[in-house]
């Protein structure tokens, strides 16, 4: 057996456990660093015990329920989405990467060029 993590934090480094689902998912310290293009600071947390996602610009009042949310963290493009048992999962894109599911009825959120 080994002391060697399974998983790193692809924004600041930490040591985290590997998750086959979130291959490559933020820690919670960097998912509070999360911003749209001006570097406004977003939250983002579950709609009920049930599940769900939802956002808002801190110090703001109004959640803004939708499937995901296109933003940064630490300059880099990032998809915040609901984890599949319950609270938030943050996993890196592509920097190219141009969201396709921001049309709908479910649909994400792209605040990457505000």
């Amino acid at each position: 057996m080994t002391d060697t993590p399974d998983h790193f934090c692809p924004g600041c480094g930490v040591a985290r456990k590997s998750f086959p689902r979130y291959a490559w998912h933020f820690c919670n310290d960097c998912c509070e660093q999360a911003t749209d293009g001006s570097g406004r600071q977003v939250e983002c947390t579950n709609v009920s015990m049930s599940g769900g996602f939802q956002w808002r610009y801190v110090g703001t009042g109004d959640w803004t329920t939708c499937r995901g949310l296109y933003c940064y963290i630490l300059n880099r493009d990032v998809y915040l989405t609901e984890a599949r048992f319950g609270g938030i999962v943050a996993q890196p894109l592509l920097s190219r990467y141009r969201a396709t599911d921001t049309e709908g009825l479910f649909k994400s959120i792209d605040i990457r060029k505000d």
